[in-house]
């Protein structure tokens, strides 16, 4: 049995590769909800969702995997530095009428 930090983070991998390649479904969902609980039931449906990809879609959200899991085991953990700036406070005014966020 892995250790379950590792099947967390394995699972999570394989959420983020579903969702870069063919979308956030059923599939990329129930692979998100077995790397949230580790529940053996969320597992198989995750496996039974995973299944149902085509040949095609298996190959490439696995080589998207693969490739953000060697980029993990080389660099560790990335995180998006530009989303820890702070917001631009001359943009503030352009923000607060935006109707496509729905504030305007």
């Amino acid at each position: 049995m892995f250790d379950a930090k590792i099947e967390k983070k394995a699972l999570e991998i394989l959420a983020d590769a579903v969702d870069r390649t063919v979308g956030t479904g059923f599939v990329h969902a129930a692979v998100l909800k077995a790397a949230q609980t580790l529940a053996a039931h969320d597992y198989r449906q995750a496996d039974k969702a995973f299944r149902m990809l085509n040949p095609r879609e298996t190959r490439k959200v696995k080589s998207t995997a693969m490739e953000s899991a060697d980029l993990l085991h080389q660099f560790g953990e990335y995180s998006d530095g530009l989303s820890e700036l702070p917001p631009d406070p001359r943009l503030r005014d352009i923000r607060s009428r935006s109707t496509k966020l729905g504030t305007g």
